[in-house]
This record gives C-alpha cells, structure tokens and sequence, in this order.
C-alpha cells in the first residue's frame, strides 16, 4: 500500500504547489531523524535537502531527477566534497522514500556521487607555523580566556584531537592524576581512552585551577550571550582561526590534526599501524596519504636534483 503525502509521477514531469512542497520538506525532516545516525550527521542531511526540494519545485520530479540534480550541482560554485554532501542528502532521501513505500521505484540506482581525490588538498601546520604559536603562548598572561586557549590548542598539538572531540569534552573526562582522558571520537557511540601527553596535563591543570571548574562542559563561553555554556565547533573554529590570523600563518584547526599526524609517521617510521593508535584513524588507508606525503617530500630534494645540470 502506498502512502498518500506525496503522489509522484514518473511521466510526464510535475511541479508541486507550496502545498505539497511544504509536506515533502516535512517529510524529509521525519524521513532522517528516523535514521539511525549521529545527530550531527543527520542535522546537516537535514540542512542540505532544502536546496534539493527547491529544485523538485521548480523543475519537477521523474526518473532523471537525481542525476539532472547531480547535473545542476556541477555548475555550483561548491568544492567537490561540499557537492558530494548536497547529492548524498538528496540520494538518501529519495533511497529512503522507494523503502518507506513513497515511491514506485529507487531512482537512485547507477547514480554515482562525484568523485573526489582523496589526497590532502592543503598541508598542515609547519615547524615554522608551530614555533611561531609556541612563542606566542609563551608571552601570553594567566587570564582564564588565554588558560583555556592553551589548553585547547595542547589538545590539538598533543593529542591531535579533532574540533568536536574537544568540544564533547567534560571534566568528568578528565583524569589528570593519570594522565589520560574519555574521548568522544568521530562517528563513535562510545568514548575512547587516550594518553595525555605531560604538555597537555599541565596546560589543563593550569586552567581548572583558574577558572574552578568543577563538572560539566571542559571549555565554556565567555561571550555575554551565552557564558558558561559549552564551547560550539565554530566557536573554537573563530578562536583558532583569528590567532592564527592575527600570527600571519595560514591555517585552520584541522591543520594542527595533520602536524600531529605527519609529526608521528616521520618519528615512527612508517609503522602506521602503531601511529592509528595514537591518531585514532579508523582505517589504514588514510595514513597511508599521509605516509605517501612525507615520502613524496623527502624524496624532493632527489627529485629536484635530477635536472639541476639544465639551464633555462
């Protein structure tokens, strides 16, 4: 038995009225949340439809529409992965609507997402941009806010942390008598133990004895509007990207993520297996680029010298 919300047509095209256009955006809002991913993964597929629904509006709906969806999306001024997620929302939807029983048949099936070069598209951190950061911090006073913007950036440098595990971050996660610490990973239902690095445990410190902190969220607001409330991705976003900024170094919060990452592969030798323990990658495979990377530069010089007897 097929459901009533929405009647779709294969032949000829439709356009919905605002009313039926206003029934699949609520559809699509019920159709993910029954899906069985992380909240934030199905926030963003949330946030994403919109623009796909805006185009079954004005173009109608056929056999063809994701892949003239697809089409559109290739003249997007989006980069290939932010392309990737818009398709991603729109093709989950449609998969999920043909099992709910909305639909007659999967429209989905041969249409393939964009294809993506899974090398790293911008290089992390230098040991440049990292001294440059040290010496900053170095002149910087005891205040609460700049306590807590070392303990942060500790977690990123040390521990190689990712933005929403320092976020997830509570007090209770904390054990600094044995220096380690609960973390929420990436796409995980439960936390992860990780070592601290003595750098990281002092910097914590410094900051609990600071600000008294004695549970709930590890890095809480100062702004007016929302002080005391847990720290927001972006909000640590803003943070690291305006020191670094105002440094004149041209990086992002990830970049700290691919020092740390790199910084391992180059002292462990290529023993991946034992650097995945330490960065919490989930598969070999990403390692490898990193591997592939170092390689790649330290090969340079070789490379570089191979045509140094020509002159141009």
């Amino acid at each position: 038995m097929k459901h009533d919300i929405v009647t779709v047509s294969f032949v000829p095209l439709i356009t919905l009225n605002k009313d039926q256009h206003s029934d699949l955006y609520t559809l699509s809002q019920k159709v993910f949340s029954g899906l069985d991913l992380s909240q934030s993964t199905i926030k963003d597929y949330k946030y994403r439809i919109g623009q796909f629904l805006d185009y079954v509006n004005s173009s109608g709906f056929n056999h063809n529409t994701l892949l003239n969806y697809k089409r559109q999306l290739i003249k997007c001024d989006f980069s290939v992965s932010t392309k990737n997620k818009y398709f991603i929302s729109a093709k989950i939807f449609l998969r999920e609507l043909y099992r709910l029983d909305y639909l007659e048949k999967d429209i989905t099936i041969n249409v393939k997402g964009f294809k993506q070069n899974h090398q790293h598209k911008k290089d992390g951190l230098s040991d440049d941009d990292i001294s440059i950061l040290q010496n900053h911090c170095k002149t910087l006073q005891p205040t609460p806010e700049n306590l807590r913007l070392k303990a942060i950036i500790s977690l990123f440098l040390f521990q190689g942390l990712r933005q929403i595990e320092v976020c997830r971050l509570d007090i209770k996660d904390i054990d600094l008598k044995n220096k380690c610490a609960f973390v929420h990973g990436k796409g995980r239902d439960d936390k992860e133990l990780i070592w601290l690095h003595p750098f990281t445990v002092k910097a914590v410190k410094e900051y609990l004895k600071c600000t008294r902190f004695k549970d709930g969220a590890l890095f809480r607001s100062n702004s007016n509007f929302c002080r005391n409330h847990r720290l927001t991705t972006k909000s640590i976003r803003t943070i690291i990207k305006g020191l670094l900024n105002d440094l004149g170094i041209d990086g992002t919060t990830h970049g700290f993520r691919h020092f740390f990452t790199t910084r391992l592969i180059k002292s462990y030798k290529g023993e991946l297996l034992t650097v995945s323990k330490y960065t919490r990658h989930r598969s070999i495979q990403m390692l490898e680029v990193y591997n592939d990377e170092v390689i790649r530069q330290e090969d340079l010089p070789r490379f570089y010298g191979v045509f140094n007897e020509l002159k141009f």
